[in-house]
């Protein structure tokens, strides 16, 4: 059913810009409502013992389940340091886009058996700075989200720039794609011009959230600031074998005088209003829709949405999981790759105080 509705709309675009005639918007289409579910207590991810040279908080938290019975997962940033007694921690620094793996692809077996990707002494290692040529105190590749199949494996990245000393003092000046054989790289990013950055500063982040949909499209979010404080995701699509050739991508444009897709970015439209940095997008077949999960931009909680179709439209915001202010929650996403029973069962990862939690969900 999934295939036929799919099909219908292409061919409705196409027949549209066949006669000159458009297609219906998707902000014409009937959007969906999240049903009835229950939420398990979340479980801490990182180790609570107290030691020294440990990890002691990490952001990004995205985990693809690899086919050698591993789990790999992708972080923005890895603080390293000291737990003392009684939970206080102390941060000897920071690393800027880091990797761990786990010895499994179960969720309940993820907590506390991260092991990260690092040198000699166990101090961490930046999975996208290798050279050293190419090392800066001031830019930063924060992994964002990935993709595994023939072959190689890739990651979109955000290009992070310092403008002051705080940890989180930084602005993002571009958006690229890098590639390995191993899930665990090393990683060779693309260029475009002579740059790293396939998007620039004022483009959409694609790479935000992805989607390897059945139809044999990778759906690729981006995030934009259409004014200041207005953000909102864009969609693009490109097939599996060109996610690193900007120019094989095309972007959803459908309006009441286009057709769905162009190779125009300036063109594109928006498809999710209010998104943060991270977020995630799944087809769960359970609920026969499409699911986005992100953060509240205001308060941190968790939230959920609905649509028939990638691009929308988008049913109301729901809410998957409360959040105290004081929690400094960030960063809620599904791991898609961990549902389970078709979708019924989900999990979600949810920063609080820079620690990630992973809680399970189960829909009606």
């Amino acid at each position: 059913m999934r295939f036929l509705s799919f099909k219908a709309v292409v061919l409705c675009a196409l027949a549209a810009a066949a006669a000159c005639v458009p297609c219906v918007p998707a902000a014409a289409q009937p959007a969906q409502a999240l049903p009835a579910f229950a939420a398990a207590a979340g479980t801490p991810l990182l180790s609570q013992a107290a030691a020294t040279g440990t990890v002691v908080g990490q952001g990004g938290n995205y985990a693809v389940p690899l086919a050698d019975g591993r789990t790999l997962w992708l972080l923005n940033n890895i603080w390293a340091g000291e737990l003392r007694p009684g939970g206080q921690a102390a941060v000897w620094g920071i690393v800027d886009g880091g990797a761990a793996l786990v010895s499994s692809t179960s969720p309940y077996a993820q907590a506390g058996d991260l092991a990260y990707v690092s040198d000699e002494n166990r101090w961490p290692l930046p999975l996208l700075s290798g050279d050293l040529k190419e090392y800066s105190q001031v830019r930063k590749f924060w992994p964002r989200s990935f993709f595994c199949g023939a072959g190689k494996c890739q990651v979109f990245y955000s290009i992070m720039n310092n403008y002051g000393p705080e940890p989180y003092d930084y602005f993002r000046v571009g958006q690229g794609v890098a590639t390995a054989a191993d899930p665990g790289g090393p990683y060779e990013k693309a260029r475009r011009d002579g740059r790293y950055s396939l998007w620039n500063d004022i483009e959409p982040a694609f790479g935000s959230a992805l989607l390897p949909d059945e139809d044999g499209w990778v759906y690729v979010y981006g995030r934009v600031m259409n004014a200041p404080g207005e953000y909102a995701a864009r969609l693009a699509r490109v097939k599996p074998d060109g996610l690193a050739d900007r120019e094989k991508y095309d972007y959803y444009s459908l309006s009441e005088s286009t057709v769905a897709w162009t190779s125009d970015i300036s063109e594109a439209a928006d498809v999710l209003p209010g998104m943060p940095e991270e977020f995630s997008v799944s087809y769960n077949d359970h609920l026969k829709a499409y699911l986005a999960v992100y953060s509240d931009p205001e308060g941190g909680r968790a939230l959920a949405r609905l649509a028939r179709y990638p691009w929308g439209p988008w049913g109301e915001p729901a809410q998957l999981l409360p959040c105290a202010k004081e929690d400094y929650c960030y960063g809620a996403k599904e791991q898609p790759g961990f549902a389970a029973e078709g979708g019924k069962k989900i999990f979600v990862t949810l920063e609080k105080k820079n620690s990630p939690y992973l809680y399970e969900i189960i829909f009606e």
